[in-house]
């Protein structure tokens, strides 16, 4: 039954999806659960120093409702997984009766029986490491996503600038450069151009950015070409 002086907290509700829980009254609650389960969340709970109830408490106080829920409920013990206990008082005291294995734990009015078992298993599940909880706020995760946009969109221009430089860049010369024309033609002038050491200068730096190994388009046999072009355009 309810005990209404249980806490002498202000009436307060929490509505998710259809719940409502009361944070002035509080129950018991008995969830079974397989023996199993049940061994491994006391288990747990007492190597922390603390109670069953905490630790649902702590989950449902970090997690979002949604990924409580979305957590697989561990269910009730199969027919055969019962325990034995000795009733210690009434008229019966002293008699042994089997019953299905179970977990109590006392908290405001408002939970059901699978959304605690599956609290408490989603509690095991980040204590064993298959979980993790990331404190995370709504504009953390839409700056996040809105991130990862735009790495998708600057890896797919990276690629296309990749093609387009495959396409435009000059075609190595078997035998290197032998001629002034075809350094020319390296540098990507037209073959009967005359341009200044200024103009030489400036192209090279600029396809250098490009040819030079340490750059994402880098290729070192462009790039050895372009600095034969260079010299032999500088010499003459």
């Amino acid at each position: 039954m309810p005990d209404d002086s249980a806490l002498n907290y202000a009436t307060a509700h929490y509505k998710n999806d259809a719940i409502s829980i009361n944070y002035k009254k509080s129950q018991s609650y008995i969830v079974p659960c397989s023996s199993s389960f049940r061994d491994r969340v006391t288990a747990f709970a007492d190597s922390q120093g603390a109670s069953v109830a905490d630790l649902a408490r702590g989950v449902f106080l970090l997690v979002p409702n949604e990924t409580v829920m979305a957590t697989d409920d561990p269910g009730e013990p199969a027919p055969d997984d019962r325990e034995v206990v000795k009733l210690q008082s009434g008229p019966s005291k002293g008699r042994t009766l089997r019953r299905k294995p179970r977990l109590q734990l006392r908290l405001p009015i408002g939970y059901d029986i699978a959304r605690l078992r599956r609290a408490l298993s989603l509690a095991l599940k980040m204590a064993e490491g298959e979980k993790t909880l990331s404190v995370e706020s709504a504009d953390d995760r839409k700056k996040r996503s809105d991130d990862q946009a735009v790495r998708v969109r600057l890896e797919e221009d990276i690629e296309q600038l990749q093609r387009i430089i495959g396409d435009l860049a000059f075609e190595p010369l078997r035998e290197g450069i032998t001629s002034r024309s075809e350094a020319l033609h390296v540098m990507g002038f037209a073959p009967t151009a005359v341009p200044d050491q200024k103009a030489i200068r400036g192209r090279y730096r600029r396809l250098a950015l490009v040819f030079h190994p340490d750059s994402p388009f880098g290729d070192h046999q462009r790039m050895s070409q372009l600095n034969e072009a260079l010299e032999k355009l500088t010499r003459a």
